[in-house]
């Protein structure tokens, strides 16, 4: 039998190497197969004496030695170790033993079935005495099946005849690693694997055979099964015998299942029968037929990126963890990088894509870090925390592995993150029970940001954080980290949330919870503070969101070559040279706006996003992902695309010049965030997905796939707009660019908007500074003597100050040089200032944060067009000024309302056309001004009191996206802009 491979460049759901590519360590990790319980590395059956597989519970702990110990330091270290080969033989050609370290390789093919979950593999070998013979396997490792790998095999000789015997064995030999990694922290852990075959236990069959290394002792059960020839057991495996015709073939199935434990023997009886090879080929058709159901996705202008994406979202969920006791290692099951160690990519890249496709994997993932909140609080104990729980950075077991704290055991980000997976899972999945079960970890490590951080009364009260180090390793032990202050916020808002929520719920158990781990009635109001007043600022100097505090005033490493040109920076540098620069390994502002987990300007994303893109080093596989997702939302579409290739290609071209270690499960999760969260601006911080799609140049259409309560939903996105369908599932609601939208029967079409931005008055629109203007204005008149009262203050309604008091001497009858006026227009302002010292957050009308970051979640810019020369102190005092793409400078404006001067410099200020924006107004004068720009206007009022407004709310709480948008489609409707004619 001579399995078939095709090499059609077109086809996108599969890879397919030849001849060197199809072969080696790079191979090894590409054509890896796994199933979450068990991992085997692409090699071929013949080259395959030397350990191969992956069992997530095959590791072992080494004490860490220090030459200088303190106290909370990391003890020990877990390795995860390669176990015996599943699929090594070895050949005889009558009687006579087949050397393949001295045969020649004439031809290798090798070609992972997307669309069937196969490898399919063949090698043609010119042996020493000159025969040629061709051997191919298919081998299966089953999506939904138990530890096993399944191989149907076939040998054939090309030009011969000869008797064929073909051992299957299990192989175990010695295999040193590379020495030129030797020195690599992200490989230098690893271990070399030595396997002690151990005696039969009662219950064995002649098909186990037990193995051990350290506390680690393994079982294989081996079914093999031919047409062509009897089978024969042998010591440590079985025997295939044919006599072969030149041409001829001798097929053999092999199926071996594996079960690992830790300081016992395996009990047999954990171990399964091994199934039929076409039984597990058929199940894994099923298997792989629901994850594409779920999954599916094409760009259409882009089959290779399409083919890399189908590669990286089969990858991650080969290795996502079917077993609570474990999570995904940085590696997956395809290779021994970082020593099989999880990190916190497992909750904020690989665990946002399960939950969105195969959700019961991602509920695992946490049940996982569940499971070991006994060692977090343990931990949290030993480096000094009186309470709470900390996970640790880098773990297998529980425990911290990670020797230098700096960018370690200071990553206290990981709480936040774990939090983080826990929220975007129930939101995504409704799992109310899972929330219940996840609340003593979410309070627990709620419980550690109080310890590291407090109000800083020389900040205005904010919260601090102090001594961290963010996902940017090149940055460690910092003050107010933003990613980490960031995630924190989030953390403590969604803990005090479920804290809330249990105790309405379930108010016994949440008061049961509470005895048991000491939860006053301080704790859950202190964390909502805390998220509420968390520290991100912007800096006023560059106009960017710090890094953290000191970030913005390092010195910048001069000279920073490309990545390809350079390789990590952490190879070159002494940790401390590059913590005193101004670079970072992975943007940690860039990540928490890619997450979601700040609501920034569209102007103000942009600059961080100049900024940070050139003091970014990229040496992490990470940065490429939060890059993307940022830039393609920014509409940045050359940079987004090169981010985007630079994710999903990292291992099939070896970007990072370390994929032999193993595939970067993280970064290929994170090819199909940008996807999702970038090009579909998907968005999962309410009740329901929010989407903002859009489309690069060069693609013409594309779609993908998520699940949502249960329903797979699908988008399908091309120039004009989105179409929505529900495909199975209950009728759900999704948002589009802010406008809700109900998937039942029928697709969806949603045009994309044209508005691009909305500009607001301030006074009567977003506060009420009216009461004030109308006190400083009576004030000044009975001064002077001057008739004035409420009826003649509505006539100032919208018009500037010179114009105000101008409309006061003429209801008086007065006139005054220019001179006194112009000292007037000082005293008023004096009078109004005075009473804005009382201003606060609290005079913000309700809704307006809502509705801002609804518009920025839809894509659409804000500006503030307000006639008031104190406005930006008005939106400072009222905690908003950081919340506008541009404020216009109403001091230097020509013409007031209701000339258009105003609005048309907003618009421009945020770079956008007139007739792109929408202006929200309270006062006539201010209609008639949005009108003259061009621009649709929408009146906070009565349709009496603003008659040629395009749409009316009574206040701006009752605005929505959805309306605002409304109020285009109509004025287009109507042939016009507007279709008011005053």
């Amino acid at each position: 039998m001579t399995v078939a491979i095709s090499s059609a460049a077109s086809d996108t759901m599969r890879l397919v190497r030849h001849g060197g590519d199809a072969v080696g360590d790079q191979a090894a990790a590409l054509f890896a197969l796994a199933n979450g319980l068990v991992g085997v590395e692409g090699v071929a059956d013949e080259c395959a004496a030397a350990p191969c597989a992956y069992l997530p519970g095959a590791y072992v702990s080494r004490p860490i030695d220090y030459h200088e110990s303190f106290p909370g330091y990391a003890t020990a270290t877990d390795t995860r170790i390669k176990c015996p080969s599943p699929v090594a033989l070895r050949l005889r050609i009558d009687g006579a033993p087949v050397d393949f370290a001295a045969a020649e390789r004439l031809e290798a093919e090798s070609l992972l079935d997307l669309a069937s979950g196969q490898l399919r593999r063949r090698t043609r070998w010119r042996l020493a005495d000159g025969r040629t013979i061709e051997i191919a396997a298919v081998r299966i490792v089953p999506l939904d099946g138990d530890a096993c790998v399944a191989t149907r095999l076939s040998v054939s000789p090309v030009d011969f005849a000869a008797t064929i015997e073909i051992d299957l064995i299990f192989g175990t030999d010695a295999d040193g690693g590379s020495a030129d990694a030797a020195d690599d922290p992200r490989i230098s852990g690893r271990l070399r694997p030595v396997w002690t075959v151990q005696p039969s236990e009662p219950g064995d069959t002649p098909s186990v055979v037990r193995f051990a290394q350290g506390a680690v002792e393994l079982a294989y059960r081996q079914r093999v099964a031919s047409i062509d020839a009897p089978v024969v057991r042998i010591d440590g495996g079985h025997m295939v015998r044919g006599a072969l015709v030149a041409g001829g073939t001798l097929s053999v199935d092999r199926v071996v299942a594996m079960t690992c434990t830790r300081g016992h023997p395996v009990d047999i009886a954990a171990l399964p029968e091994p199934q039929p090879f076409d039984a597990i080929a058929a199940a894994q058709q099923r298997a792989v037929d629901q994850l594409w159901a779920h999954a599916d996705f094409a760009i259409a202008g882009d089959d290779a990126l399409t083919q890399a994406l189908r590669f990286d979202l089969f990858q991650l969920h080969q290795s996502a963890s079917r077993d609570p006791e474990h999570s995904i290692a940085a590696k997956g099951l395809s290779g021994e990088g970082y020593e099989g160690h999880y990190f916190w990519d497992a909750e904020s890249f690989m665990l946002p894509v399960l939950a969105l496709q195969m959700p019961d994997r991602a509920r695992t993932l946490l049940q996982y870090r569940i499971g070991k909140l006994a060692a977090a609080r343990a931990h949290a104990r030993g480096i000094g925390h009186a309470r709470g729980a900390l996970y640790p950075w880098r773990t297998i077991g529980g425990a911290e592995c990670s020797s230098h704290y700096p960018t370690g055991s200071a990553q206290y980000h990981i709480n936040g993150d774990i939090a983080h997976g826990v929220a975007l899972y129930v939101a995504a999945t409704g799992d109310s029970d899972f929330r219940h079960a996840a609340a003593e970890m979410l309070f627990e490590t709620a419980r550690i940001w109080p310890e590291i951080g407090a109000f800083d009364p020389r900040r205005g009260g904010a919260f601090c954080i102090y001594g961290v180090t963010g996902p940017d390793e090149y940055s460690a032990l910092v003050d107010n980290d933003y990613y980490t202050n960031a995630i924190a916020a989030r953390h403590l808002a969604y803990a005090a949330d479920t804290a809330d929520w249990l105790a309405h719920t379930d108010p016994e158990a949440f008061a049961a919870l509470a005895q048991a781990i000491g939860l006053d009635g301080e704790e859950v109001p202190m964390w909502r503070r805390a998220a509420e007043a968390m520290w991100l600022p912007v800096d006023a100097e560059a106009g960017v969101s710090p890094q953290d505090d000191a970030f913005l005033g390092r010195p910048k490493l001069a000279d920073l070559a490309p990545l390809d040109e350079r390789g990590p920076l952490l190879m070159r540098y002494h940790p401390m040279i590059l913590f005193r620069h101004q670079i970072a390994k992975q943007g940690n502002v860039l990540q928490a706006m890619a997450m979601d987990l700040v609501s920034l300007p569209l102007a103000l994303q942009r600059r961080n996003f100049d900024y940070y893109s050139r003091v970014t080093a990229h040496d992490s596989t990470l940065s490429s992902v939060a890059f993307a997702i940022v830039a393609a939302r920014l509409g940045e579409d050359a940079e987004a695309l090169d981010f985007h290739r630079e994710a999903a290609f990292v291992d099939l071209e070896n970007r990072h010049g370390n994929t032999s270690h193993g595939l970067h499960m993280a970064a290929l999760a994170g090819s199909w965030l940008v996807l999702a969260h970038g090009w579909g601006g998907l968005r999962l911080g309410g009740d329901s997905p929010a989407f903002a799609p859009r489309i690069p140049a060069g693609w013409t259409r594309y779609h993908f796939r998520l699940m949502w309560r249960g329903s797979v939903i699908e988008v399908a996105i091309d120039a004009e707009g989105a179409t929505y369908r529900r495909l199975s599932g209950a009728p759900v609601e999704i948002v589009d660019h802010g406008r809700p939208v109900r998937l039942a029967d029928a697709a969806v079409r949603m045009a994309r908007p044209a508005v691009q931005g909305v500009i607001f008055d301030l006074d009567g629109v977003l506060t009420d500074t009216a009461e004030d203007h109308y006190h400083a204005w009576q004030a000044l008149a009975d001064q002077y003597g001057y008739a004035f009262d409420r009826a003649a203050n509505d006539r100032l309604k919208g018009v500037d100050r010179a114009g105000s008091l101008r409309l006061i001497l003429d209801g008086a009858g007065a006139s005054v040089d220019d001179a006194r006026f112009e000292a007037m227009l000082a005293e008023k302002n004096a009078l109004y200032r005075a009473r804005l010292t009382a201003y606060s957050p609290a005079n913000l009308f309700d809704g307006v944060r809502a509705l801002f970051a609804a518009l920025r979640g839809a894509g659409i810019k804000i500006g503030l067009a307000s006639a008031s020369r104190n406005a930006g102190d008005v939106v400072r005092l009222l905690g908003i000024a950081d919340q506008f793409d541009f404020i216009a400078d109403a001091s230097a404006i020509a013409a007031n309302k209701p000339a258009p001067d105003i609005f048309l410099a907003c618009a421009d200020g945020m770079g956008l056309p007139p007739e792109r924006c929408i202006g929200i107004e309270d006062a006539q004068a201010g209609i008639s001004a949005i009108h003259a720009a061009g621009m649709v206007a929408i009146g906070i009022g009565s349709e009496e009191a603003l008659p040629d407004a395009d749409v009316h709310v009574p206040a701006i709480g009752a605005l929505s996206v959805d309306q605002i948008l409304s109020a285009e489609r109509e004025a287009a409707s109507a042939g016009n802009l507007s279709k008011k004619t005053g």
